[in-house]
């Protein structure tokens, strides 16, 4: 769905984000490998796999990174995570805990760094959910792109199950990181989209947390 001018939601198990500026830009890949929810999308809004010209992996969870290797291989896109993500994503390092990662290693080009730009969007490290975990602001849309960072099901801003948080409490301080920043949208990967009203709604959750 067309979330804004210049910004598509792709609705997959772990929703993606597009943007649609100059060359395309994609947050995250889904959870299938080869990444059929995306091509097709992009099918559908009239883009071929070699117009994305960067790929930007939140974290290393397989719903957010499984479709990577299948979308570089199909658009020779550039490849962007923070760096403690980026040894994951390559499967250079083994993830904390002695997790076994299903995806295939694809090595990334760009490493990010908290504070840093990339592509016209502010890199928020934000860990946590894992240790390399970040959200992407698009200052002049006012947009917050949090993969995991939160979530949304139900309509409520919350954390993530712990369950999955590598750090629960260290996941709500990102939260609260996060919180301090300026913006009025919100796409998750998990829970619907924000279109207005995300970053007061976000303080009032991080408020009781």
């Amino acid at each position: 769905m067309k979330l804004m001018p210049g910004v598509h939601l792709i609705e997959t198990m772990a929703q993606c984000a597009l943007l649609t500026d100059d060359r395309l830009v994609l947050v995250d890949t889904a959870y299938t490998a080869g990444a059929p929810d995306v091509f097709a999308y992009l099918k559908e809004v009239g883009y071929k796999p070699t117009d994305i010209g960067s790929i930007v992996i939140t974290h290393v969870h397989p719903d957010h990174v499984s479709g990577l290797a299948g979308l570089v291989e199909a658009s020779e896109a550039e490849v962007a995570s923070h760096r403690i993500e980026a040894e994951f994503i390559s499967k250079r390092k083994n993830y904390p805990g002695g997790r076994v990662l299903p995806h295939d290693a694809v090595d990334v080009d760009v490493l990010l760094e908290d504070g840093g730009r990339y592509q016209e969007l502010t890199v928020i490290h934000a860990p946590g959910h894992t240790p390399g975990n970040i959200a992407l602001l698009d200052e002049s849309r006012g947009l917050l792109i949090a993969g995991d960072s939160m979530k949304t099901e139900g309509g409520q801003i919350g954390p993530m199950v712990d369950r999955n948080n590598i750090d629960p409490a260290e996941h709500r301080d990102s939260m609260k990181k996060i919180a301090g920043f300026e913006f009025e949208a919100l796409i998750v990967g998990h829970g619907e989209p924000m279109t207005s009203g995300a970053r007061d709604r976000l303080r009032e959750a991080v408020a009781k947390l």
